[in-house]
């Protein structure tokens, strides 16, 4: 922590004596998640001068250009350094809104319409079906996906920092399609990014018909995206399960286990949506006790139909909470 503290106090040294032209340059160059980090280290060590530094990488004129909107604002980005600058954002949000820094009261509200903006705008004009975007690591025209289809699309480190994005605007804002967006991209960019036989990981996932995944060798290769590719593997279970005050929240279907202890609460599930549909959920309560919490279940945008719900066996009637099947604590403890 010390380190990392005195490693905050020197980037903020640095950057004053930037003049406007360096730290345009700063700005136009692949300086990552800067603002991200550096939002992380105040809010553990509660420094101001770590806040402020983190502004510093704070791109708004960007920010500002993808909440205005407009056609191909993305166009000719790198896609991996501009998706942390808005999860740098939203961190800024997170962090420091409302918090009083350096004397000045923080309203960061607009850094989360800044994150919603450029979410919506990458997800709706430069992702392809299967969660990943790009071309050559870069952004392209709006809507010429099938134009740009090679084999160096779909970097996995922007899938990476895409879901990273999902998960905490969801957290943000409760709002499910960014699950949705999480769950395909999980199977079909995360998942599929690394070699089952080897455990080596992919750079690009290729749109170009014809082309196959390319793996990287152990001591011949390390791209970015090894980087991220070894983190990937590291955190899939981190957004199976949410809560709220009073139930719990299922986001993705995982075999996996969760032990609730403030409402001494077990939540098992066993599942395997690649073979089948269907969903087994058990929630036990700590030494027999009553179950103090419910369930939420995301439905998945890829449902056709109604899904069905059963308690210990007897068809169940739930009430569809936002694209989520609720089922109450007192319909848990009477099934």
């Amino acid at each position: 922590k010390d380190i990392a503290s005195g490693l905050g106090d020197w980037t903020l040294a640095r950057c004053k004596t930037w003049n406007q032209q360096t730290h345009n340059t700063v700005l136009s160059i692949e300086y990552g998640g800067m603002n991200d980090c550096l939002y992380e280290l105040y809010s553990i060590t509660g420094k101001d001068d770590h806040a402020v530094a983190a502004h510093y990488f704070d791109e708004t004129n960007l920010h500002e250009a993808v909440l205005k909107g407009g056609a191909n604002v993305l166009n000719g980005k790198h896609a991996n350094t501009t998706i942390p600058k808005f999860v740098g954002a939203l961190k800024r949000y997170i962090i420091l809104d409302g918090k009083t820094v350096a004397g000045e009261k923080i309203d960061a509200s607009r850094y989360l319409q800044y994150a919603e903006a450029f979410w919506e705008m990458v997800t709706t004009h430069h992702t392809y079906i299967t969660g990943g975007n790009s071309e050559w690591e870069h952004f392209g025209m709006d809507d010429i996906l099938d134009k740009e289809r090679t084999n160096c699309n779909c970097e996995t480190c922007n899938s990476y920092n895409m879901l990273k994005l999902s998960r905490e605007l969801y957290k943000c804002t409760g709002d499910k399609k960014y699950m949705d967006f999480y769950e395909g991209t999980y199977y079909n960019s995360i998942l599929s990014s690394q070699n089952p036989e080897t455990g080596m990981t992919t750079y690009f996932q290729p749109m170009g018909s014809g082309y196959f995944k390319v793996y990287n060798k152990p001591f011949e290769h390390f791209w970015c995206c090894t980087g991220t590719g070894m983190e990937n593997f590291t955190k899939l279970n981190d957004s199976i399960y949410f809560h709220t005050d009073n139930d719990v929240v299922i986001n993705m279907y995982e075999t996996s286990k969760l032990n609730w202890k403030e409402k001494k609460l077990v939540v098992s599930m066993s599942a395997n949506l690649q073979m089948t549909d269907e969903v087994m959920i058990t929630v036990e309560a700590e030494n027999d006790g009553a179950i103090e919490a419910g369930l939420m279940l995301r439905i998945p945008d890829w449902v056709s139909g109604t899904v069905k719900i059963s308690v210990d066996g007897m068809p169940y009637s739930y009430s569809d909470e936002n694209g989520y099947a609720l089922i109450h604590a007192d319909s848990l403890n009477s099934g």
